[in-house]
């Protein structure tokens, strides 16, 4: 079994081998420091492993001596009708607008069979279609396991298929002297999970029981999920470095850091999810809150040797839109595609930390160490329109508890909508809280907002030219009280994603 590694460990092994001259940031040798983040490729990407069996691409890496086998996983996509998702029957499957076209989103499929490392949850998405390696489907492992790169008279790991070697070298375009490397391989006998993983535990864990058999998906679903209401769940995401706890579809409601040396409490009341202006749409609302005959449903909830997936569809009238968080050792990520009508002011997300929590404070580029209490504060928000270049907009909630360091992006084509970034202290909030506790404790996040009072369509059944709107949180969890400093780095790295060339 692979032993789980520190960020913070291989910070202090890096410094000191800085010491001696040599200039090694990873365990098998690699220059690459960014240990945090993910490397992930399109199957397209790696022409020699297509049509392969995906539970069997495995990865190594190289050391300079040996060769180490490092957790690789594979995740296949499809495109599948969302109709398949909500169980609905063949003739409400939605088509393309003004066409009889089936309409059909690209989504995380479940594995077609399980090998060590992974773990997938029953939903009504199929698996893939093509159940080998394709070129929708998506590899990844994480920085901190790349190595050396292997010159022409090394050997190759024993156990592979050699006609499929892979050599992806992973580079950080901020750094060019910060590199690594990974070798893919097929291996008829290996699994990528065989390494061991990389410490992401997810546990999907539905309160009613089945979910085929028990999940209310809005009243146009075939029986037995033809009801409306709230799914309540007590499922868990557990890493080395955080665990997060999730209460509905959209509802987390828990977070603890237990990144170097915090103290492990839960700091957060909930992340809130919202239309602009108004308490009718919200995380509460996504969930259960009304009787739409398109409420919500899952992907896929997966958990496999790198990371987890938990995908879900579906935001009151927003029916086809997609919220899919991807948890890796120390980090979060979640992409919001969002997909409706018109006549919506704008959108933005929160979070909203445990009322009475003290000895945190609240940091953004334009305002630092702002003390989180429960009392008002002036707080500079920072501001940009779509189709420009947007400022650094990171936000960091730190204390002893840890810290959490948040990033943002937004890819549309749509411009001229309002980014800005929100700050509130205040108990009772006011305006008042639309959900969760009374007080808006150290609450902060983006808002995106329309300035002619309306984000236009983005749904594809409603309009032959749909804009594109989809955003983008990373969440790092971090040890307690983090510099600014460090954080705006972050931020940097993050907007600017380490880089893969492959070759034979």
């Amino acid at each position: 079994m692979k032993l789980l590694r520190s960020r913070r460990l291989i910070a202090v092994l890096a410094a000191g081998l800085a010491v001696f001259g040599l200039a090694a940031c990873t365990p098998f040798g690699a220059t690459l420091s960014r240990s945090s983040d993910p490397v992930v490729l399109d199957g397209s990407a790696l022409p020699k492993l297509l049509g392969t069996d995906p539970m069997h691409v495995v990865g190594f890496a190289w050391d300079g001596t040996a060769w180490h086998q490092i957790p690789v996983q594979v995740d296949q996509r499809d495109y599948v009708s969302p109709g398949q998702i909500y169980h609905l029957p063949t003739s409400s499957y939605p088509d393309v607008y003004g066409t009889t076209t089936p309409y059909k989103i690209l989504v995380y499929t479940p594995p077609a069979s399980l090998s060590p490392g992974y773990t997938s949850s029953s939903t009504y998405t199929p698996p893939a279609s093509d159940p080998m390696f394709d070129a929708l489907d998506e590899l990844s492992f994480l920085a901190v396991d790349t190595g050396q790169q292997a010159g022409s008279s090394v050997a190759n790991p024993s156990g592979v298929d050699v006609a499929t070697r892979e050599e992806v070298k992973a580079a950080d375009p901020l750094a060019p002297s910060q590199f690594g490397y990974v070798y893919l391989f097929h291996s008829d006998t290996l699994t990528g999970g065989g390494a061991g993983t990389d410490g992401v535990k997810y546990s999907f864990s539905l309160d009613s029981g089945s979910y085929t058999g028990t999940y209310k998906m809005g009243t146009g679903s075939l029986a037995p999920n033809n009801t409306w209401g709230f799914n309540p769940e007590h499922s868990t995401v557990v890493t080395p470095s955080y665990s997060l706890n999730f209460g509905d579809r959209w509802l987390n409601n828990g977070l603890a850091i237990a990144q170097g040396g915090a103290t492990g409490a839960n700091i957060l009341d909930r992340t809130h999810y919202y239309v602009t202006n108004t308490c009718s749409r919200s995380e509460d609302t996504f969930d259960g809150g009304a009787n739409n005959p398109g409420e919500g449903a899952f992907i896929v909830n997966i958990s496999g040797p790198v990371r987890a997936i938990r995908s879900y569809i579906g935001a009151n009238s927003y029916k086809y839109t997609v919220n899919t968080d991807i948890f890796y050792p120390d980090r979060q990520d979640t992409i919001t595609e969002l997909r409706g009508h018109a006549g919506l002011p704008g959108y933005g997300s929160a979070d909203d930390f445990l009322t009475g929590t003290t000895g945190l404070t609240y940091s953004d580029p334009l305002n630092n160490g702002i003390v989180i209490d429960g009392k008002p504060d002036a707080v500079t928000p920072i501001t940009f329109t779509t189709g420009s270049t947007p400022p650094p907009a990171w936000q960091m909630v730190s204390g002893a508890q840890g810290s959490l360091v948040t990033v943002r992006s937004i890819a549309t084509d749509i411009s001229g909508l309002n980014a800005t970034t929100v700050y509130e202290d205040q108990n009772p909030a006011s305006p008042p809280q639309c959900t969760g506790e009374a007080a808006a404790w150290g609450q902060n996040g983006m808002n995106i907002t329309s300035p002619v009072g309306s984000v236009p369509i983005t749904d594809p059944t409603l309009t032959a030219t749909p804009a594109t709107l989809v955003l983008t949180r990373y969440r790092y969890f971090e040890g307690p009280n983090l510099p600014a400093t460090v954080a705006a780095t972050i931020d940097t790295q993050t907007l600017t994603p380490i880089q893969t060339t492959v070759s034979g």
